[in-house]
C-alpha cells in the first residue's frame, strides 16, 4: 500500500502503474513464494477438499460458508481458505442513486461470526484459515485469490470460490465425481 500510493505512483499512467506494481511483487512476493515452494506440504489422498474463498466487503461471506459446510455430504473432508478485505473504520458505501458515497458500518467479521456460530466445530479443528486484509491494503481480486491459494495444505481436492456463493446438497461429492470422470 505505501509503494502504490506514493505521489508519482498516484499520477502515474497505467503502464507507471502497472510498472510499480510489478515491481514491488517481483521484490515481495516472488521470494515469498520460493519459500512457501520449499516447505509445500504433500498432496494428501484421503478426500479433502480446499475451497479458497475470497471475499471484498461482501455481506454474502458468512452464508456463502455457512452452506459450503451445511450442504458439503463430508463437511469433516473440508478445510477453506479464506481472505477477508474488509472496512475496520470510517467506512464509505456507494449509492447507485447520485453516485454519491455515504458513511456505512464497518464490515462484518465473517470468519470471527462463523467460527463463534455454526462454523466452530470446523474452526476448533483448523478447518478454517483465514487472512484479513485491510479494505485500503487490498490489491484486488487476483491478489486475494493468491493469498488464499497458499492457505493449500495438501488437501487432494481444490476449488476456487467467492464470497457470494450457494451450494448445491452433497456439491462436495458430486464434483468429486465429475472430477474423477473426467
Amino acid at each position: 500500500h505505501d509503494t502504490l500510493s506514493q505521489d508519482e505512483i498516484k499520477h502515474a499512467t497505467y503502464e507507471g502503474i502497472w510498472q510499480a506494481y510489478h515491481d514491488l511483487t517481483v521484490k515481495t512476493l516472488y521470494p515469498w513464494d520460493r519459500d512457501y515452494l520449499s516447505r509445500m506440504p504433500p498432496r494428501r489422498d484421503d478426500g479433502s477438499i480446499f475451497l479458497s474463498l475470497a471475499t471484498y466487503r461482501d455481506e454474502n461471506c458468512l452464508n456463502t460458508i455457512t452452506w459450503a459446510y451445511g450442504k458439503a455430504k463430508n463437511p469433516d473432508q473440508l478445510f477453506v481458505g479464506m481472505v477477508q478485505q474488509n472496512c475496520h473504520e470510517n467506512c464509505k458505501s456507494g449509492v447507485l442513486v447520485g453516485g454519491g458515497m455515504e458513511p456505512v458500518e464497518p464490515d462484518q467479521d465473517c470468519y470471527q461470526a462463523f467460527c463463534e456460530g455454526v462454523g466452530k466445530k470446523y474452526c476448533d479443528a483448523g478447518q478454517v484459515r483465514n487472512l484479513m486484509v485491510n479494505e485500503p491494503e487490498s490489491l484486488g481480486p487476483y491478489a486475494a485469490r493468491y493469498f488464499a491459494s497458499k492457505m493449500w495444505y495438501g488437501e487432494q481436492w481444490f476449488m476456487q470460490t467467492d464470497a457470494h456463493m450457494t451450494f448445491k446438497q452433497d456439491w462436495d461429492a458430486i464434483s468429486v465425481k465429475m472430477l474423477q470422470a473426467a
